[in-house]
C-alpha cells in the first residue's frame, strides 16, 4: 500500500491532515441515485450534492444518455472565437432562457460559478467606460455571502480570510452587513447606508447571493425589492448570484423569479448541469443586453475561456432542463424542502446546542453554539461533519460559522430526509460521548 502521505494530489487547504488522514479505501469510486461508494465498499447518503450540484443524482439515465450522444457526435467546439458554435449552444440557450423570468432574454455561458460572477462585475464595469462613467467602479456585497475563489469573485466573497491569505485582490470592493437574524433595527439599510456614504454616482454593481450560502441567511422578498428601488434611483446594476440557487435548488428554475426581484443579471451554475459537467452562465436582462449590443459596436468587450459552454456540458444542461420542465421535480423540491425543515426544527428543539434553522428548498443551515454559549471552534463542526460521516451520511461544513449545511440532491425521498436528521442527532451525541474527538489537527477540510 502506498503512504498516502507521498500520493501526488493535494487540494484540501489542510494538505497535511488531508494526506496524513487519506487512505485508498475512502476514495469515492461509485456513484447511483443519492448515494455514493468508497472503495472500501461503503456506501454514504450524500446530503451535500457533490459540492451542492449534483443536482439529479449520480446516474440519470436522461443525463448520461444526452452526454454521451453529444460525445459520439461532436465532442468539442469553442464559443469564444469564430463565430462557429455548436448547433447545441444555440439549443441549450434557448431553452434556458425560456424558463428565467421574462425580461431576460440573452444567456452567456462560462465554465464556473467564479468566473461568471466575474464576468458579471466585468461587465458593468465596461458599461461604465462606454457610456462616459469610467469613475463608477465602486462594487459592493454583504459579509458571509460567497461568490466563489479568485481575485475577483474572491474579492467579492465576504469572508475576510480570502481577502488577506494571497495579497491584495481587486480593488473597490466593499462588504456591509447583510440583514440577517439577530439583526439590529438599522442593520436592514446598512448596504444603501454604505452606499449612500460612499457615493452612488461611483458604485457601478451590488453582487447579492438570494440564499446565503455561508449560513443559509434567505434575503427576504420585502429586502431585495426596497434593495432594487434604491439601485434603479441610482442606476446601480444588480447583479443575482444564483450559481446555487438556481435550477431547482430553492423549488424553481431561479430565486429572482420566486420572490419577483428584477436584477440586471443572473449568474446560474452548480446545478445547471446536475455536476456531471462544469458550466455557468450569465442571463442578461434585454435593458442591459441593449446597452452592451450598442456599446460593443464601437468597443467590443472580451472576455471567456476555452471551454465556455462545452458541448457536453450544453448537452447535460439541456437533459437537466427537460428533467425540471414539467414542474414535478420542483413541486417535489418544494415538498421535501419544507419536510426538511420540520425535522431540522424538531431536532432543534431537542438540542439546546442547535441556535438557528436557517434555509429554504433542499438547501438548509443548522448552527450551533457550545451549552455554555460560546461559538464552536469550526474543527468542532467539522468534527460533526466526520462523526455523521461515520454514520453514513456525508455533510457539508462552513469555513467561518459554526454550522453545517444540508443540502441533498433534488430526488431525495423522506426516508433519506429522516436518515440524515438521525445522523446529524447520533452525530452530536458521538460528540457529547467523547466517541468522536474535536482535535483541529486531524481536521479534514
Amino acid at each position: 500500500m502506498m503512504d498516502p502521505a507521498r500520493y501526488a494530489l493535494w487540494n484540501s487547504p489542510s494538505m497535511r491532515s488531508y494526506l496524513e488522514n487519506l487512505s485508498p479505501d475512502k476514495l469515492l469510486v461509485e456513484g447511483k441515485g443519492t448515494r455514493v461508494r468508497d472503495a472500501g465498499g461503503r456506501w454514504y447518503l450524500d446530503a451535500r450534492s457533490g459540492l451542492w450540484n449534483v443536482s439529479l443524482g449520480y446516474d440519470h439515465p436522461r443525463l448520461t444518455a444526452a452526454i454521451e450522444r453529444q460525445l459520439r457526435t461532436l465532442p468539442y467546439t469553442n464559443l469564444q472565437a469564430y463565430g462557429r458554435p455548436a448547433a447545441v449552444a444555440l439549443e441549450a440557450a434557448e431553452r434556458i432562457v425560456a424558463h428565467m423570468p421574462d425580461g431576460y432574454g440573452k444567456i452567456r455561458f462560462a465554465s464556473n460559478g467564479a468566473q461568471a460572477v466575474e464576468t458579471a462585475v466585468l461587465l458593468s464595469r465596461y458599461l461604465r467606460r462606454v457610456e462616459g462613467a469610467p469613475e463608477r467602479t465602486a462594487v459592493f456585497g454583504l459579509w458571509r455571502q460567497f461568490h466563489g475563489f479568485g481575485a475577483t469573485a474572491g474579492a467579492l466573497t465576504g469572508l475576510p480570510y480570502l481577502h488577506h491569505q494571497s495579497g491584495a485582490l481587486i480593488p473597490d470592493v466593499m462588504h456591509a452587513r447583510g440583514p440577517f437574524a439577530p439583526v439590529a433595527a438599522d442593520q436592514i439599510e446598512d448596504l444603501p447606508r454604505m452606499i449612500t456614504d460612499y457615493g452612488p454616482e461611483r458604485v457601478t454593481a451590488v453582487v447579492l447571493e438570494p440564499v446565503v450560502g455561508e449560513g443559509g441567511h434567505v434575503l427576504g422578498a420585502d429586502y431585495l425589492r426596497e434593495l432594487g428601488d434604491f439601485c434603479r434611483r441610482h442606476d446601480i446594476h444588480i447583479i443575482m448570484d444564483e450559481v446555487t440557487t438556481s435550477m431547482g435548488r430553492v423549488g424553481a428554475f431561479t430565486r429572482t423569479e420566486q420572490v419577483g426581484a428584477a436584477p440586471d443579471i443572473i449568474t446560474l451554475g452548480k446545478c445547471l448541469t446536475g455536476g456531471y459537467a462544469a458550466l455557468s452562465a450569465l442571463v442578461l436582462s434585454d435593458r442591459i443586453y441593449a446597452r452592451l449590443e450598442e456599446a460593443s459596436q464601437t468597443r467590443p468587450f472580451f472576455t471567456g475561456s476555452t471551454n465556455d459552454g462545452h458541448p457536453l456540458a450544453l448537452a447535460a444542461a439541456i437533459a437537466v432542463v427537460d428533467e425540471l420542465a414539467d414542474g414535478e421535480t420542483l413541486a417535489g423540491v418544494r415538498a421535501r424542502g419544507a419536510r426538511l425543515r420540520e425535522l431540522l426544527d424538531e431536532l432543534a428543539r431537542s438540542r439546546p446546542e442547535i441556535t438557528a434553522v436557517r434555509g429554504t428548498g433542499l438547501m438548509h443551515a443548522v448552527e450551533f453554539a457550545q451549552p455554555e454559549g460560546a461559538p464552536w471552534e469550526s474543527f468542532r463542526v467539522n468534527a460533526l461533519r466526520l462523526a455523521a460521516e461515520a454514520r453514513g451520511v456525508l455533510l457539508s461544513n462552513l469555513a467561518m460559522v459554526p454550522a453545517i449545511m444540508v443540502i441533498p440532491p433534488l430526488i431525495v425521498d423522506d426516508g433519506e430526509l429522516e436518515e440524515i436528521v438521525t445522523a446529524i442527532d447520533g452525530g452530536l451525541d458521538d460528540l457529547a460521548s467523547g466517541r468522536v474527538v474535536a482535535d483541529p489537527a486531524k481536521g479534514i477540510w
